[in-house]
């Protein structure tokens, strides 16, 4: 399906807008709304859901390791390594995402994550050529808003993309298929693909995995 800007959302786009203008002249962090100033992790880091475990080390022969990725203490997305069972599959590394930072990496790392503890992954469907994944969320997906909107749908695009590269990420809530922020602020209805967030990355110099 392809994708384009759309209006008239019933959600302001007040704070998205806040968002790329921030975007736009300054390159050392990622703005709150309503105010300019940095995003912490513990402004954006949910205590650990039950309904999503956090994937432990994997002990057994034939798991891989895949990048999730999480905020650092500046709100840039970084990658963190998590290991899953061979082949990975998209649920599983969601999962493993939804579940947030570990508390060690929270108290040593100052990880966050965007995406609050009552988000579930409902079903995840992939075209016949795997250039597409359709996530779809419960309710609560819809309660994100402004920065954390923006912020959580690049966490998601970017730890599918670990495992699908170059795929785009439709997002439904309930089965009904739902527009999401660029890194700019517009909202856009079909397929988002990661070069629409890259400005949202840690420089990669200061962004080691770990295991």
């Amino acid at each position: 399906m392809r994708g384009g800007p759309v209006s008239g959302r019933r959600r302001t786009l007040a704070a998205s807008a806040a968002l790329s203008a921030a975007l736009g002249l300054a390159g050392c962090g990622i703005p709150t709304q309503p105010s300019a100033s940095p995003i912490s992790a513990a402004q954006v880091a949910p205590s650990l859901p039950a309904s999503h475990p956090t994937v432990g080390p994997c002990t057994k022969s034939g798991c891989t390791p895949v990048d999730v990725y999480f905020l650092a203490s500046g709100g840039r997305l970084r990658p963190i390594v998590r290991f899953v069972p061979s082949p990975p599959k998209i649920r599983t590394v969601v999962g493993a995402l939804l579940g947030g930072p570990t508390p060690t990496e929270v108290a040593t790392t100052h990880l966050g994550t965007a995406l609050g503890s009552r988000i579930v992954l409902h079903a995840v469907a992939e075209t016949s050529k795997k250039d597409t994944i359709t996530l779809t969320f419960n309710g609560a997906f819809g309660t994100l808003s402004g920065t954390k909107w923006v912020l959580g749908v690049a966490q998601l695009v970017y730890t599918v993309v670990s495992v699908r590269p170059g795929a785009g990420v439709i997002f439904e809530i309930d089965g009904a298929q739902t527009e999401v922020p660029l890194q700019t602020g517009a909202l856009w209805t079909g397929p988002v693909h990661e070069s629409q967030y890259a400005a949202l990355l840690t420089p990669a110099s200061s962004a080691p995995s770990t295991p």
